[in-house]
């Protein structure tokens, strides 16, 4: 099967990571383009840079930067991994009301990377207001999307979506749950079903950030070769896949894995759905179910069970007793499917 790859998931929307003291950071908006910077403190007395790219309502793409900052001047790189090349370095003159941010002169061939120009200082009024403002205008794009795809979505896929949409407040919550917690330092899972309303602004970005990813995925279309049996590769909105294998024995092969925080390891949970578990129903769906046999669990009424549900080229995961494999993250949810990649 193939591995969970989890850079992506890391790059895009890193965003929903520990939040910094409000002494320690400050905000900056540029309204025409809709691009957010913090400034705060970083490792080994340095200042960390960070633009959030908010064309879209909600989006999580980020560019990250650190360097010394002497009194109102930051000189700074993009922060990279190990063995990478820093490239371009900017420079940014800060006063008490603005940043302007440019290449450092004497550079031969500076490369952009959309940060360049001028943020004005935010207070923290303006910046619940904006969050907020951000937060329905994702709302909107959502209820948006989900119009047009009650239209747009093919006829065998269309139950998926209602079944989408039914879940879809229970979804958010859990974004909301796990990573306005992250947020305080604290370590509440999902399963605590302990609602957490927006207050902050940081709170509302979290929640317009699960609503993009609400839009994305409704917007998306499956692969076209993407078939109506079993075999596949399935993803939900955020970082959660599933990888499912009809051998020629009838058993079907599946595995999850979930990866919903970054810094957290990939939650995975395996199992085999033997033939007499598996159904085709009179609608054309399709269901498997299995119960994990895990030895440390004595007790036969605890252990983990997953029911799949294949509708049209959509996956309905439901699991029972399931949260010790995964985390902060969780299993459940409605996955798009893709075909089997080609063998190399």
């Amino acid at each position: 099967m193939r591995t969970f790859a989890l850079g992506l998931a890391l790059l895009s929307w890193s965003c929903f990571s520990p939040a910094a003291s409000p002494e320690d950071a400050a905000d900056y908006y540029d309204e025409a383009t809709r691009r957010y910077l913090t400034l705060e403190k970083g490792e080994f007395g340095q200042t960390r840079l960070t633009v959030r790219f908010a064309g879209d309502p909600g989006s999580g793409a980020l560019w990250m930067g650190q360097g010394q900052r002497t009194d109102k001047e930051l000189i700074f790189t993009r922060i990279v991994g190990e063995g990478e090349a820093q490239g371009t370095a900017f420079i940014a003159k800060i006063s008490e009301s603005r940043i302007e941010i440019d290449y450092k002169p004497q550079q031969k061939t500076p490369q952009d990377a959309g940060i360049n120009g001028t943020y004005r200082r935010l207070n923290e009024s303006k910046l619940l207001q904006l969050a907020k403002k951000e937060f329905q205008a994702a709302d909107e794009r959502l209820q948006n999307s989900l119009r047009t795809a009650a239209k747009n979505w093919d006829r065998k896929d269309r139950p998926a979506l209602d079944l989408w949409k039914d879940q879809w407040p229970s979804i958010r919550q859990r974004w909301l749950d796990v990573f306005t917690a992250q947020a305080k330092g604290t370590t509440l899972s999902p399963a605590e079903n302990q609602p957490t309303a927006p207050k902050t602004a940081k709170d509302w970005v979290v929640a317009a950030q699960a609503t993009a990813r609400g839009y994305y995925f409704v917007e998306a279309m499956p692969d076209s070769k993407t078939g109506l049996g079993w075999d596949g590769e399935y993803d939900d909105l955020g970082a959660g896949h599933a990888s499912l294998r009809l051998g020629a024995d009838g058993r079907l092969r599946v595995s999850l894995a979930s990866y919903r925080v970054p810094g957290d390891e990939a939650a995975t949970l395996e199992g085999t759905a033997k033939p007499e578990s598996i159904t085709e129903n009179k609608d054309g769906s399709l269901t498997a179910q299995f119960t994990l046999e895990d030895p440390e669990v004595k007790d036969p009424s605890k252990q983990a069970q997953v029911r799949l549900t294949k509708i049209g080229r959509y996956l309905h995961v439901e699991t029972q007793n399931a949260e010790r494999y995964a985390g902060r993250g969780w299993f459940s949810g409605i996955y798009r499917g893709s075909p089997v990649p080609a063998a190399p």
